[in-house]
C-alpha cells in the first residue's frame, strides 16, 4: 500500500505469521488507499480502499483493537481482515479492514430518536453480556451498518471484564469518563484506570444526551481539565433537564447515576 507507510521508528514483530497471508488476511502492498484519510482517533486513521467501495482501512491499530472489536461480533462494525506487512526482519500487523459505516444522522423525527435511542443501549448491553468493555463511549464510536442498524466501532481503550486489569494501557476521552471512574483514578494513582462496565453506561448516557440536545457534554470545559476534574470529583454531570423527551430522560438519569453521578 504505497500511500501509507510505516513509522521510521517501528519495529516489526519478529515473524511468526504465515506468508503470504491467509485470507481474510490481506498483503499491505497489496491495497492502494486514498491519499487524505476520512477521519483520525486517538488509535489510528481511517482510509477508503481504492477497488473496494464498502471497506475501510483502519492503519495504525493495535491488533488487540482487531481482537475485541471481532469479539465484539454484531455489536460492532464488521472486521473483514487484517493488513499485514512483510519487513526484511519479520511480518508485521498494520491495521486491519472493515465494513464502511455512516455517522448517526443529526436531525431524526422523534420516533426514530428513541429508536436509535434502544439501540444505543441494547448493543451497549450485548457487548457487556459478551464480557467485553468499550472504553471510549461516545456518539462518534456510533455508526450505522449498511443495514441501517446500529454498531460500535473503535475498540482501541477496551478490555476483557475478566482480564488482569494490568494488561490494559489505554486512553479515555476525558470528558466522558465518568465521576466513579476519577475517583478510582484517584484513589490508585492511574489516570485513567481501567474502564469498567458501569464507566461504559456512564458514557452511554453522556452520548444519549448529546445525541437529543446537539452538544458535546462538557464542551465549555474542553480546555479547563482542572474545572471538569473538580466536577468529577463533586459527581456533577450534564443538564438532563436539556432533553424534553421524558423516556429519554429518564434512561439518561439511569446510566448517569450507575457512572456516580449526582442526580
Amino acid at each position: 500500500m504505497g500511500d501509507v507507510t510505516p513509522a521510521d521508528d517501528h519495529e516489526p514483530e519478529p515473524e511468526h505469521e504465515p506468508w503470504p497471508p491467509v485470507p481474510p488476511d490481506v498483503d499491505n502492498a497489496t491495497i492502494d488507499t486514498e491519499k487524505t484519510p476520512i477521519s483520525f482517533s486517538m488509535n489510528g486513521q481511517i482510509y477508503r480502499v481504492k477497488g473496494r467501495p464498502s471497506e475501510i482501512f483502519k492503519y495504525g491499530a493495535m491488533e488487540r483493537e482487531y481482537d475485541l472489536q471481532a469479539a465484539a461480533g454484531e455489536c460492532a462494525i464488521r472486521v473483514r481482515g487484517r493488513v499485514m506487512a512483510k519487513y526484511p526482519f519479520g511480518i508485521d500487523f498494520r491495521g486491519f479492514l472493515m465494513d464502511l459505516a455512516t455517522p448517526i444522522p443529526k436531525a431524526l423525527p422523534p420516533s426514530e430518536c428513541r429508536d436509535l435511542m434502544h439501540q444505543m443501549v441494547s448493543v451497549v448491553r450485548k457487548l457487556h453480556d459478551k464480557g467485553i468493555v468499550h472504553g471510549d463511549m461516545k456518539l462518534d464510536n456510533m455508526l450505522l451498518d449498511n443495514q441501517g442498524k446500529l454498531r460500535l466501532c473503535d475498540f482501541g481503550e477496551g478490555r476483557y471484564v475478566d482480564e488482569d486489569e494490568a494488561i490494559w494501557e489505554g486512553q479515555s476521552t476525558w470528558h466522558y469518563e465518568s465521576p466513579n471512574r476519577f475517583a478510582r483514578g484517584e484513589r490508585l494513582g492511574q489516570d485513567p484506570p481501567p474502564p469498567t462496565i458501569e464507566d461504559d453506561l456512564y458514557s452511554l448516557g453522556l452520548s444519549i444526551w448529546e445525541f437529543y440536545t446537539g452538544q458535546i457534554p462538557f464542551e465549555d470545559l474542553r480546555m479547563d481539565d482542572l474545572g471538569l476534574k473538580e466536577k468529577q470529583r463533586e459527581g456533577e454531570t450534564v443538564d438532563v433537564d436539556e432533553v424534553h423527551d421524558p423516556e429519554a430522560r429518564e434512561i439518561i438519569i439511569g446510566l448517569l447515576r450507575t457512572g456516580g453521578a449526582r442526580i
